[in-house]
């Protein structure tokens, strides 16, 4: 009698985990109205800031002209620097997100999902068979 219980209510909580993982897993469908609205919000927060940062460095110059500073510009040593240093950036970025994608892979078995609900299972097993003790 205790042996069934415990069978079926294994089976029915492992049917209940499997169909939640389903869902938190899928994916809505994306809609044509969501996919405009998400497109022209990135090409606003694209060329907004270009827009004002170029009024407010041309006010900035006009406001050194009259101060009679000398304007800030690019030499030609920063001009060359400047591409050696945004790769060795870019270089620095791929090798912090694959050394952190290779470590997220050691530490959770790349199937952390899986893990968590067989691990879920075990346990609630063990506590259904511990109460009906």
């Amino acid at each position: 009698m205790a042996e069934s219980v415990v069978n079926e209510t294994v089976a029915n909580l492992s049917a209940t985990v499997n169909e939640t993982a389903k869902n938190v897993t899928g994916r809505a469908a994306a809609t044509p109205e969501g996919m405009l609205m998400a497109y022209s919000s990135l090409v606003l927060m694209a060329l907004l800031p270009i827009f004002f940062g170029s009024f407010r460095s041309v006010k900035y110059l006009i406001e050194q002209k009259k101060s009679g500073e000398k304007p800030e510009s690019m030499t030609s040593k920063d001009a060359a620097m400047f591409p050696i240093i945004a790769s060795c950036t870019l270089l620095g970025l791929y090798i912090f997100f694959k050394v952190r994608h290779l470590i997220s892979k050691l530490i959770f078995f790349d199937e952390g999902l899986v893990l968590e609900t067989l691990a879920l299972k075990l346990f609630t097993g063990a506590n259904l068979c511990y109460q009906l003790s």
